[in-house]
């Protein structure tokens, strides 16, 4: 079984028990995810089952779409609600304004440099950075470059209500934060309160299956929801090759570019519409195995 499947997953579960469950009811053990959503987020979990796990990391390059809930005046250690209360700081959150949080907000748009929670699954000298917060221990997280490409206010009943906003962003951007930075911004902390993904590397919400029909089906109903492996790739320039070409490039060939005018960077190489495979600057990077 190969393919993509647009899952929404649901409150509760990890990313890591979805593709559990989908090995189970497929009864294949390749099977990934891009983008991790943290335990208590919801929406668009792509799987990539069989051949499909080759391709995660370039559908993983692609911006995703949040929807955010936001709570003034808590600090919290995960940044979030279900974390341990730092501080709390609600009897300040009065004097905050519509204007004020849309103009916080605003300073986020573009390259920006993040520092991303301490609850989180980095990596620092081999262990989670969550494995140290977990044993108390501090360590130094660097801040990293991140690109935010769109972030609206969508609802604002006051500063005594929690907020929502939309935001499109780079990959490993921390939406916590954002809450995080935002509430130091208004000077009265903040921290997030709900968090659905509503697209990322071109699945939409919209068309994705929730956990409990996607639970209730067989492996041929699954095979059938499954998108093919070209769709992971949408979002790379395309490379179409002739008989000869496609033959050298799924051997290696070096010679497969001559006289070809190759993208910079990474493209989707297809022979007759079907996926070879991924090609960088004109060089193979990987491919798609029959």
């Amino acid at each position: 079984m190969d393919g993509i499947l647009n899952l929404n997953k649901p409150a509760g579960f990890t990313s890591f028990d979805c593709v559990a469950i989908a090995r189970r009811l497929t009864g294949e053990r390749k099977i990934g995810h891009t983008g991790t959503l943290d335990p208590e987020a919801t929406g668009v979990l792509p799987l990539c089952i069989g051949k499909a796990t080759r391709l995660l990391e370039y559908m993983d390059d692609m911006p995703k779409t949040y929807v955010c809930t936001c709570r003034l005046g808590l600090v919290t250690d995960t940044r979030d609600i279900w974390g341990e209360i730092l501080q709390d700081r609600r009897a300040e959150i009065d004097s905050v304004s519509r204007e004020m949080v849309e103009s916080g907000l605003s300073s986020f748009l573009g390259e920006i440099m993040q520092k991303p929670p301490v609850f989180s699954a980095i990596k620092i000298n081999g262990k989670k950075l969550y494995e140290y917060a977990r044993a108390g221990k501090e360590v130094e997280v660097p801040e990293r470059k991140v690109t935010i490409h769109e972030i609206e206010l969508l609802e604002w009943n006051g500063p005594r209500e929690d907020f929502v906003f939309k935001a499109v962003c780079s990959r490993g951007t921390y939406i916590r934060s954002i809450c995080h930075d935002l509430g130091e911004i208004l000077g009265c902390g903040a921290c997030m309160s709900g968090l659905v993904r509503t697209e990322t590397c071109g699945y939409r919400i919209e068309d994705a299956v929730d956990m409990e029909t996607f639970r209730s089906m067989n492996q041929e109903d699954i095979a059938k929801l499954l998108d093919p492996l070209e769709t992971a790739v949408s979002g790379l320039p395309r490379l179409e090759l002739d008989e000869r070409t496609a033959r050298l490039f799924k051997f290696g060939n070096p010679v497969w570019s001559e006289n070809i005018a190759c993208p910079e960077g990474n493209c989707a190489v297809f022979y007759e519409d079907k996926l070879l495979g991924i090609a960088k600057s004109g060089k193979v990077s990987k491919v798609i195995p029959e």
